[in-house]
């Protein structure tokens, strides 16, 4: 399992560069493509966030160890806390309003990325090495912690609001 999260931060990583690579441009790209490059990073972090809750989080936070738990919730709490920040900027940032202010966009976005990027790292570091040396059993889910899917039809709809359809 602990190969199934790493692989999804490469993932991650990847489909957030595509996106800063679209940032680049001092002109904005076309709508869709820009929608699309922003859903298929959204998506993949949704994805991942669930998959990593059921078979994690969850688990963290129910372990017997206070140490282990305290940092299981420590890690959650951040998680949460740039969750809500990044479906706030999602949200927000519609075709429309990108289209008005492109400068800001391409700044703010760059900064989330970045901090998606330095999470990402910090677990690499801290929680899977934890994760593994308390023998957390990931192999099994359990119940998540958040609902996911809720914030997710959310951020498509913002994102893909004005723009092609695109893939589920």
């Amino acid at each position: 399992m602990l190969d199934r999260l790493l692989r999804d931060h490469r993932l991650i990583r990847e489909k957030a560069q595509a996106l800063l690579q679209l940032l680049e441009h001092e002109t904005m790209p076309s709508r869709a493509l820009l929608a699309e490059t922003r859903w298929r990073v959204g998506s993949h972090i949704m994805q991942h966030l669930a998959f990593e809750d059921r078979h994690l989080y969850a688990k963290l936070l129910q372990d017997e160890r206070p140490h282990v738990r305290e940092k299981g919730q420590h890690f959650q709490a951040e998680l949460a806390a740039l969750f809500a920040e990044y479906a706030q900027h999602a949200q927000y940032w519609t075709p429309d309003r990108i289209a008005s202010e492109w400068s800001r966009f391409r700044v703010e976005s760059r900064r989330m990325t970045l901090a998606m990027f330095a999470r990402i790292d910090l677990e690499e570091v801290e929680l899977y090495p934890l994760a593994t040396d308390a023998a957390i059993d990931m192999q099994t889910n359990v119940a998540p912690t958040t609902n996911w899917t809720r914030e997710a039809f959310a951020i498509k709809d913002a994102i893909t609001k004005g723009s092609s359809t695109l893939p589920a």
